[in-house]
């Protein structure tokens, strides 16, 4: 695995700069614009605070459903965009369940959240996999659903990191390792990052996975297991395995990480501009 770039965050174990990984032409990634993590309702106001005076970071893209996890509080001198990656295209069910779970204190919302959680069923039925017995490689399957659910985010997000107002970005989630390791995956393999080194960066919240877990799920209104619904071990893991049946799909369907963004809505040039942001000459 390569040298992992954590973020010096006491409350976070999955917070990480995704710069310095290799591109191909000798190239690397810039250190300071694309950063990522789990849930920020672990973090303390003394956290965030160092997120703007040592990491810099000006915009943070919020890739959770309305109504998961705790009130969205201002963070001075942070921009916090919502992009719920699944309520968009999810319909009235995503909004529904959204909806009603926030009308109960500390109640999770239902079906919108992680994939960890196997809360999935507003992406669409799959007859060939079983949340219960889910493998490695269906988790990666399940990550492209995911993706194609919410790629009008997707699109929102490259767009808002290539306009002239950008700075460095935050993206979470809740875990951290789903929504946010796919969308960080495609923004990597959409300027060439080597695949080994995308995979290995999804692969690194493995290290302190079960204590991360431990911590999200101590929080009210996160996105928990419904009662008498078994999710498979697969789905709370971050095995190489699903990142490599994740790309394995996207080039099958779309050729390309970039081509998904394009026709997400992506402009063509807004690619050429990540790249020049993201990419050390």
């Amino acid at each position: 695995m390569h040298d992992v770039a954590w973020l010096d965050l006491p409350d976070q174990l999955n917070a990480r700069d995704v710069g310095g990984l290799p591109v191909a032409g000798g190239l690397r990634t810039r250190s300071g614009v694309l950063m990522r993590c789990e849930t920020p309702d672990l973090l303390t106001a003394d956290s965030v605070a160092r997120l703007v005076s040592d990491y810099g970071v000006r915009h943070v893209f919020d890739l959770r459903s309305i109504g998961e996890g705790l009130p969205v509080a201002d963070w001075p001198g942070i921009a916090r965009h919502r992009l719920p990656l699944l309520g968009r295209r999810a319909g009235t069910a995503a909004e529904e369940a959204a909806n009603e779970a926030a009308t109960e204190p500390g109640a999770a919302p239902a079906g919108v959240g992680d994939i960890s959680s196997g809360q999935v069923d507003v992406l669409g039925e799959d007859t060939d996999l079983d949340l219960a017995t889910v493998d490695v490689h269906g988790a990666g399957r399940l990550y492209l659903a995911m993706a194609e659910r919410g790629r009008d985010a997707f699109a929102r997000a490259l767009e808002l990191l290539v306009n002239d107002a950008a700075g460095p970005t935050l993206v979470h989630c809740t875990a951290g390792k789903d929504r946010t390791g796919v969308l960080v995956a495609l923004l990597m393999s959409a300027v060439g990052v080597d695949r080994a080194a995308i995979v290995a960066d999804y692969a690194a919240t493995r290290i302190h996975i079960d204590e991360m877990f431990r911590r999200i799920d101590a929080i009210a209104n996160q996105p928990r297991l419904k009662p008498g619904t078994p999710a498979a071990a697969a789905l709370r893991d971050a095995a190489p395995e699903s990142m490599e049946a994740f790309l394995d799909a996207v080039l099958e369907r779309y050729g390309s990480a970039g081509e998904f963004f394009v026709k997400a809505g992506a402009r063509p040039e807004w690619l050429e501009l990540w790249r020049e942001r993201f990419v050390a000459a």
